[in-house]
C-alpha cells in the first residue's frame, strides 16, 4: 500500500537542537530530548520511557488537517496517540483528509457524500430512524453511556433549555 498523501504539506519541523525548549500545545513548555527516525523527522520530549512527539504548531495542524492514517504513517506514531490528539485539541473524528481518503478508498463524489449526509440529516429521514428504533431495548453499552451522561454536571442555563424541551415535547 502507498504512503498515505498529505493534504495540506508540506509540514516543517522546528528549527531546534536537543536541549531547546519548544512549547507543546498539550504539556506546555517542555525540553527537547531528540529527534524521532519516522518518516518526517519531529522533535521528541526529553524524558524518561517511551520517546513521545512535541506536539508544535505545526503538528496541530497536521492533526486538525490531515486523515489518522496520514498522521500515523509519516510521523510514525499510533493511532491512539492520533485519537488522543484530537481529542485533546477538539478535533473531530472527520478530518479533510479523512473526507478525501474515504472519496477515494469508496469512489463516491464529495458532492454526492454531501447531499446523502443532508437526506440523513432531514426530518423524514430521522423519523423513519427513530421508527425503527421504537419499541426496542437499548444495547446495554448506550444504557451506560446515557446514564454516565446524565449523571455529569451541566453547564449553565441546561436546565431552562430542558424545562423547554419537555415542555414542547421534543428532544433537543
Amino acid at each position: 500500500m502507498p504512503a498515505p498523501e498529505l493534504i495540506a504539506g508540506p509540514y516543517q519541523p522546528p528549527a531546534c537542537r536537543p536541549g531547546d525548549w519548544l512549547d507543546d500545545e498539550i504539556a506546555g513548555r517542555v525540553e527537547v530530548g531528540g529527534w524521532t527516525a519516522a518518516p518526517l523527522s519531529w522533535p521528541r520530549h526529553k524524558r524518561r520511557g517511551r520517546a513521545s512527539l512535541i506536539l508544535t504548531a505545526e503538528l496541530s495542524r497536521a492533526v486538525h488537517t490531515e486523515s489518522s492514517e496520514a498522521v500515523c504513517y509519516w510521523w510514525g506514531v499510533s493511532t491512539t496517540t492520533v485519537w488522543m490528539w484530537r481529542k485533546a485539541l477538539g478535533v473531530g473524528r472527520v478530518t479533510d483528509g479523512t473526507r478525501k481518503l474515504l472519496q477515494e478508498r469508496t469512489g463516491v463524489p464529495p458532492d454526492a457524500a454531501a447531499r446523502g449526509r443532508a437526506a440523513a440529516a432531514s426530518p423524514e429521514a430521522l423519523a423513519r430512524m427513530a421508527e425503527i428504533k421504537r419499541g426496542k431495548p437499548a444495547h446495554p453499552n448506550t444504557k451506560a453511556a446515557l446514564l454516565e451522561a446524565a449523571k455529569r454536571p451541566k453547564p449553565p442555563g441546561w436546565g431552562i433549555k430542558a424545562n423547554a424541551w419537555m415542555r414542547e415535547g421534543k428532544a433537543p
